[in-house]
């Protein structure tokens, strides 16, 4: 068995290169990708064990990634993250099945804290 695959959905590119540099130094396999489209295809073709996924992205927003996800891939994790944080974005994205909802600036360690609480035994 490899590594834990994480898929990594933002539509700020240098963002998408931060992450993938530092989740790729704690060990795991990253897909970055700025589309929530090529987000879905990958979904199809790849198992990932956790999905970081944006919220605000166009044309395909972070909820219907997340949607997605949990109909079709319900053993893959989803942590929903946002630049502009409210009440209902939060309540809804664990409605939606997400396990951790970051507000950005995301903080490097509670992100780090949080992939290794949902993918690493306990």
């Amino acid at each position: 068995m490899g590594y834990p695959r994480i898929l990594v959905v933002d539509d700020e590119e240098n963002f998408l290169n931060l992450l993938s540099k530092i989740l790729g130094k704690e060990g795991y396999e990253i897909r970055v990708t700025a589309d929530g489209d090529q987000a879905l295809t990958w979904l199809e073709e790849l198992h990932f064990d956790l999905a970081i996924v944006d919220i605000r992205m166009h044309p395909v927003d972070g909820f219907s990634v997340l949607e997605r996800i949990r109909a079709r891939h319900p053993g893959t994790k989803v942590i929903m993250m946002t630049a502009y944080p409210a009440v209902d974005t939060r309540t809804l994205s664990f409605r939606k099945g997400a396990i951790a909802y970051l507000v950005k600036p995301i903080n490097i360690e509670d992100l780090k804290a949080a992939v290794r609480k949902h993918l690493l035994p306990q």
